[in-house]
């Protein structure tokens, strides 16, 4: 009776001891397999960047800087969205509130190569605490699938600043960019 006792006790612990074995191999096989997706995505992202950054055009022009406001135009660029399909262009700015209450950065009169382009196209709100400073993100994009400017002539625009708390206070710094 011992032996027989002895027997299954060494036949179950058996048993668990290969089933601890096939999760344990298990468990590697899928960290291996997370490591190759993960490097695979890395790998993505990164050819996704530097095609990104081919139609990158990077300015850094101090387009405004006084007791209000510093705004610096960084960069335009087109980018393509594959999973959507559609192309948009971000124009990129770097703005700092230099007054003692919040304030917010629109774009207005945007034209591209001399052409209005329609106030439907863009977003651009960017609302900025005292004392902060924020990337503002001008946003052109056709969600009807239209065909967006080229730019290949220039860029112009309105940086629009003003206040909630305070409705006296409004100001705009021009924008111009000529592309060769």
């Amino acid at each position: 009776m011992k032996k027989l006792k002895l027997l299954g006790i060494s036949i179950l612990l058996v048993g668990v001891l290969a089933a601890c074995g096939e999760a344990a191999t298990t468990e590697e096989e899928s960290a291996e397999g997370q490591a190759e997706e993960t490097t695979d995505e890395v790998a993505e992202e990164e050819a996704e960047e530097s095609d990104a950054e081919e139609g990158v055009i990077e300015l850094n022009q101090e387009i405004a800087d006084n007791d209000s406001f510093k705004a610096t135009l960084v960069s335009i660029e087109r980018i393509y969205d594959e999973t959507w399909d559609e192309e948009k262009i971000e124009v990129v700015f770097d703005v700092e509130n230099k007054r003692d209450d919040t304030i917010e950065f629109q774009a207005r009169e945007v034209s591209i190569d001399g052409r209005m382009v329609d106030e439907m196209l863009l977003t651009m709100s960017t609302e900025v605490a005292s004392g902060k400073s924020a990337k503002a993100v001008l946003t052109i994009q056709d969600y009807e699938g239209g065909d967006l400017p080229e730019l290949e002539e220039d860029f112009e625009m309105l940086l629009h600043v003003f206040s909630w708390d305070d409705y006296d206070f409004q100001e705009q710094a021009e924008v111009n960019v000529t592309f060769e």
